[in-house]
């Protein structure tokens, strides 16, 4: 799947090929762009004039897209956000109490009324294989004219007392009945939620929603592999685990949308078939495949949750070490990724050059590690361990750096994790400097434009986890200082708060790697670095 935001260009990407696809071993595509059109009927549901005809051009383009699936034998499935309806659409027994803006999940005639877009929409893209209901998220919020409600909040009288599974299973059965036993399709529920405590990461109220649905092989459920979303420091996810011999698919994220986006090194089959090993408790698809009944595996190839500007399909080839793995994962999950490195290296990159290809391989294998120090905060994650949403508290959220969340963080420590919080820094940045040299060496073998794009992108990562390291070795000084009042940890925390603005003017102006998602940028580094710097200087003069 290409995960395009609504009512932005279309990602550009070689991955839409479905011949290029269907050669990666690829077997099915998800349609994600059908979510825009989840809940009414066809263009003339819509009032405004605009809009009216931007949904027309996307089932002329879904049309086509189903087309080109289905000529290069790929089979097809539908994205579709429930509860969402067109607001023409939406009668007031429908909403919740004094809140005409978001669906409330009680009434009997919301899911009748959705139940019928959707049979109106299967029967228009009839020669798909089924759907995937996505219950805990919905793009409503972003689409105008759409309402919806993401499922598991309650927000009125009437919906307050009906409880999280109950809704659940409310929703799981009624579709069931429709796309399965009355449409003939098959139906992927995905179980993610955007919330903690929902069917995805609460394992409990997993269990209970599983004992009380239909067992049907034509109804899977689907789950990422990690315990809540695509970061690390996360468990293999536990729910995936209690669903018996239910059908279930693993979600996989190619381009990762909390680290870079895909504009650094960011080998993922080592985390798929080997599990997180930062966890104590590790698992991985071949261990869990061995609990549960994994009937597929899906890869989100382009795109997440965030805002632009993306890489270009000239500059996705690090993302492409982790797309062309997956089918090949999904045929032999114990198969060893160093293997599956080589296979993308020489049969997808053309590197026929012994040097460079090892190169690359090092560079690969190194980035599982570099972007565990370099993104996140160890010592502080791992006091999170049993709290897996958020755990580098916001330090960096999609392409933005919150210095205010990196300075709660060193105020949480204990004193005696924070050398090791400026020590994983200096290690991701010697361990990115020496793949750095080593492909600007093997340069010359390199096609275009990985000969470009590959030195290119680790100068940026180098540049960005340095400005880091001096952020929160500026800071870890300055709190030594608070404390104790030395004079030498107050010259180390201007001096290093400098270098980290120096840093990041250096990295903002000069280092974007070329194509890549962004620079990174920040509303407050500045700001809280400079403050800390004046705060400094002002007590020791005093």
């Amino acid at each position: 799947m290409i995960l395009d935001n609504p009512g932005e260009q279309p990602h550009r990407s070689r991955y839409r090929d479905p011949k290029r696809l269907a050669e990666l071993g690829y077997t099915d595509l998800i349609v994600y762009p059908t979510t825009g059109l989840s809940g009414l009927f066809g263009p003339d549901t819509i009032e405004i004039a605009d809009e009216r005809q931007w949904v027309a051009d996307q089932f002329d383009h879904i049309e086509g897209t189903l087309e080109e699936a289905k000529a290069a034998g790929l089979g097809t499935w539908l994205t579709y956000d429930a509860p969402t309806l067109a607001r023409a659409l939406v009668g007031h027994a429908m909403t919740c109490v004094n809140q005409s803006h978001i669906l409330c999940p009680v009434p009997d005639e919301l899911l009748e009324m959705s139940g019928q877009c959707l049979e109106t929409l299967l029967s228009r893209f009839d020669r798909t294989e089924g759907i995937v209901l996505r219950l805990g998220d919905n793009d409503a919020q972003k689409i105008p004219y759409l309402i919806g409600n993401e499922l598991y909040s309650p927000h009125c009288s009437r919906c307050a007392n009906f409880g999280r599974a109950d809704r659940l299973i409310k929703f799981i059965r009624f579709y069931h009945d429709l796309v399965v036993k009355q449409l003939g399709k098959k139906l992927i529920v995905r179980a993610w939620n955007i919330k903690p405590g929902g069917m995805h990461d609460d394992a409990e109220l997993c269990q209970r929603v599983v004992s009380e649905i239909p067992e049907d092989d034509d109804l899977i459920l689907s789950f990422k592999f990690t315990q809540t979303d695509f970061w690390r420091f996360q468990k293999w996810n536990p729910s995936s685990l209690v669903c018996g011999n239910r059908p279930i698919i693993y979600e996989l994220q190619c381009q990762r949308e909390f680290e870079a986006k895909g504009a650094v090194p960011n080998y993922q089959p080592n985390l798929w078939s080997r599990g997180m090993t930062e966890m104590a408790d590790v698992e991985s698809l071949q261990s869990a495949m061995q609990k549960t009944n994994v009937v597929g595996l899906w890869a989100w190839v382009r795109g997440g949750g965030w805002r632009g500007p993306y890489i270009t399909e000239e500059t996705e080839c690090w993302v492409g070490a982790n797309v062309v793995a997956v089918p090949r994962l999904a045929n032999n999950p114990g198969i060893d990724p160093v293997e599956l490195a080589r296979h993308w290296i020489v049969d997808e990159l053309e590197v026929d050059n012994s040097q460079a290809a090892e190169a690359i391989l090092e560079t690969l294998e190194a980035s599982t590690q570099t972007v565990l120090e370099s993104f996140y905060i160890g010592p502080y994650a791992r006091l999170r361990e049993n709290l897996p949403w958020y755990p580098s508290s916001n330090l960096i959220q999609d392409d933005q750096i919150d210095a205010e969340a990196a300075w709660t963080i060193i105020q949480r420590l204990p004193e005696n994790m924070l050398d090791d919080v400026v020590a994983e820094k200096q290690a991701a940045e010697q361990r990115i400097a020496a793949c750095r040299k080593r492909l600007n060496e093997m340069a010359r073998y390199l096609p275009h434009p990985a000969a470009k794009f590959m030195p290119a992108s680790l100068d940026y990562a180098e540049s960005l986890t340095t400005t880091l390291h001096y952020l929160l070795s500026g800071m870890i000084a300055y709190r030594r200082y608070l404390r104790k009042r030395d004079p030498k940890q107050a010259q180390t925390a201007i001096a290093d708060l400098q270098r980290c603005q120096n840093r990041w003017m250096n990295h903002s102006q000069r280092f974007t790697s070329p194509g890549a998602a962004s620079t990174f940028s920040s509303d407050n580094l500045w700001d809280v670095t400079q403050r800390i710097i004046d705060d400094t200087q002002s007590t020791v003069s005093t």
